[in-house]
């Protein structure tokens, strides 16, 4: 894929006009889905997939938002479940529901996007998924859950198995400003920049300086689950020449993600913390060691060496720099390449400027910049490149050409699919339904 040289749609041309205008409401939210709908052989039989009736290998667009204009669309990495919020400020979801994580009051799976009912006057500004569960924040600040809660991962506080419907989770500190989930366990950033985190503790992923182990019996291992949200207070930096730990004062934390079980936090001066599981360097300290509590990435400690923000994969990580025109990352998507143990920068997207959404998975990622969507994902796949199915994965970098022509607002992916939210002047929506083919999804 030939490099986009810096300058090319540079910021003040009439199309970064157009796109900046598009999240108006004058303009209509497209959602358009690409991959596999069968939930139950999702991440489990997947050879059943490419022979599928119900799996897309080009982007549809589904018949419950055909003649809704959507804001906003989320999955995760972990996940197999869905969310999307229209204009009026509704939800909706489908997907895999067997631990409740839908928030529809029960356990079953759905094709049909159906709404989420909440208390009157909640309303929710931004999702995130794990892999059975599901946090919902208000723009408020308040946050609710639903799903698996084996872990505490939801609801806390409580211990029960599931969480069907959102439930408020209760907890002492400050409002919410952002949420994040790992596979497990979750997370959210305070207004005043701390991080709080609770459920399943293993690889030090709470951050809270403890893996939570402890023997049961002879032969078994227990973990002690953190039912609330706890915050972080410990951060640190290593000088791995020098084996030297020194202790951090907390950072003002703006944003923040979560992998499988690593997470990585942005603060206010462009510089990042990980901690978690260390596999295949996704922590970005060149080595594979777990870390307890957050610790500074050295990549991008310095001047106009920092990141914007940042994207888990599963065991990867993507985060455009401060300085546009360059994306890094770092673990590893594609398991025949070696991993980055420290973030790089993707040759691919030299000089792409104006990074407006980044969604990763277990192994591939797709981009929205400037008017282009790029997207890297591995064999085997099934639609998640949008590509049809004579070119059904790519582990280079690769334009969708499908999508040429829209202007992407937001990216999404779970684990075989990806959804893609234009923003499209209303007198060519029609056209772009002949173009692209409007599916019902029925449920069984």
């Amino acid at each position: 894929m030939a490099n986009k040289r810096p300058g090319e749609g540079a910021e003040g041309s009439d199309d970064q006009s157009q796109a900046k205008k598009g999240k108006g409401t004058e303009d209509f939210g497209l959602l358009l889905f690409s991959g596999a709908t069968d939930w139950e052989f999702v991440g489990r039989k997947a050879n059943n997939l490419p022979r599928s009736k119900n799996t897309f290998w080009k982007p549809i667009i589904m018949e419950t938002f055909a003649n809704m204009s959507m804001k906003a669309v989320y999955s995760g990495p972990n996940s197999v479940h869905i969310f999307a919020i229209n204009e009026e400020g509704q939800v909706f979801a489908w997907g895999r529901n067997e631990q409740g994580q839908l928030g529809l009051g029960d356990t079953k799976d759905r094709k049909k996007p159906a709404k989420v009912e909440f208390p009157e006057g909640v309303q929710i500004a931004k999702i995130a998924t794990g892999k059975n569960h599901s946090l919902f924040l208000t723009d408020a600040g308040e946050i609710f859950a639903c799903g698996d809660n084996r872990h505490g991962q939801t609801s806390g506080g409580k211990k029960d198995s599931k969480c069907t419907k959102p439930t408020r989770v209760s907890h002492e500190g400050p409002s919410a400003k952002h949420i994040a989930c790992g596979g497990d366990f979750s997370a959210f950033v305070g207004t005043d920049g701390s991080i709080w985190t609770w459920g399943h503790p293993e690889h030090g992923q709470l951050g809270h300086n403890t893996e939570g182990q402890y023997i049961e019996k002879a032969g078994k291992v227990n973990y002690d689950y953190v039912y609330n949200p706890s915050r972080i207070s410990t951060f640190v930096e290593k000088d791995a020449r020098k084996k030297n730990t020194q202790y951090l004062t907390p950072p003002n934390i703006v944003t923040m993600d979560c992998g499988t079980n690593h997470c990585v936090a942005v603060d206010s001066n462009n510089k990042a913390y990980s901690w978690g599981f260390g596999g295949y360097g996704r922590l970005g300290h060149s080595c594979t060691d777990n870390e307890m509590v957050p610790c500074l990435i050295a990549s991008f400690n310095g001047p106009k060496r920092g990141i914007k923000s940042v994207t888990c994969g599963a065991q990867f990580n993507l985060a455009p720099a401060e300085i546009p025109g360059t994306t890094y990352m770092w673990g590893q998507y594609v398991s025949s390449k070696e991993a980055n143990m420290y973030p790089k920068p993707i040759p691919d997207l030299s000089g792409w400027l104006d990074i407006k959404s980044i969604a990763c998975s277990t192994k591939g990622w797709v981009l929205s910049a400037d008017d282009t969507i790029i997207a890297a994902i591995p064999s085997p796949a099934y639609g998640e490149l949008a590509m049809g199915e004579f070119k059904k994965s790519s582990a280079a970098p690769t334009e969708v050409k499908t999508l040429d022509g829209l202007k992407v607002a937001q990216c999404a992916m779970g684990l075989a699919y990806s959804l893609f939210l234009a923003r499209v002047e209303p007198d060519k929506v029609d056209a772009l339904k002949k173009k692209y083919p409007v599916i019902a999804q029925v449920d069984d």
